[in-house]
């Protein structure tokens, strides 16, 4: 019996090893469709991501791999980086992408591949019927997104809604949405709107 733990052991850990390895390669190939695929209308959304301690190269960085795993057959996410200050800024999706890339972005920015820092991520959203992952009760609401100090999965966000009912947003099968006893963190309104970054210098990742 012992045997056969260490071998089920055994065999997680390279299933866990390999889906990281095929994840890094995906992160790193920068392969995209024409630019002739890419949206030109924008659409109005209040996706936002605020990300603290960190600098624009590192931010830059992960946004493009991010990307490089998410459009290599579609531009499912356009996100633009814009400067708030040296170490904190914004990301706005002005031609939208929908709710689970959202969700995605918000993990991959607290935890990027080969970028090591100790970011601060929380976003906001206005949430729809219809969304992945959302119910009755956080449909047609604000919410706010983030990562939990606690948390030690890595592949999921927290989520809680403007009337702080809590959520675990997990990404494997059967985690997607969980209901939370009481919320991770209470809901708070985000420093800055989307709509009134227009001015400030940024940068589109594609």
């Amino acid at each position: 019996m012992k045997t056969l733990i260490i071998l089920v052991a055994i065999v997680v850990l390279a299933l866990i090893l390999k889906a990281c390895t095929q994840t890094d390669k995906l992160a790193k190939d920068s392969t995209r469709p024409s630019d002739d695929k890419k949206p030109t209308s924008m659409k109005e959304n209040d996706k936002l991501i605020v990300i603290n301690n960190v600098n624009q190269e590192n931010a830059k960085k992960a946004l493009t791999a991010f990307c490089n795993i998410y459009n290599k057959d579609s531009f499912v996410a356009l996100p633009r980086l814009v400067t708030l200050s040296s170490d904190s800024f914004a990301v706005i999706f002005p031609y939208d992408t929908d709710f689970a890339t959202f969700c995605f972005a918000v993990n991959f920015l607290k935890y990027p591949i080969d970028i090591k820092w100790q970011s601060q991520v929380t976003a906001w959203v206005t949430t729809k019927e219809g969304d992945d992952w959302i119910t009755d009760k956080s449909k047609n609401k604000k919410v706010m997104l983030f990562l939990a100090d606690d948390d030690k999965e890595y592949d999921n966000v927290f989520m809680t809604t403007q009337d702080n009912i809590g959520y675990k947003l997990g990404f494997a099968a059967g985690e997607e949405k969980q209901l939370l006893q009481t919320p991770k963190k209470p809901y708070s309104a985000p420093p800055i709107q989307a709509k009134s970054l227009d001015g400030l210098p940024f940068v589109d990742i594609k």
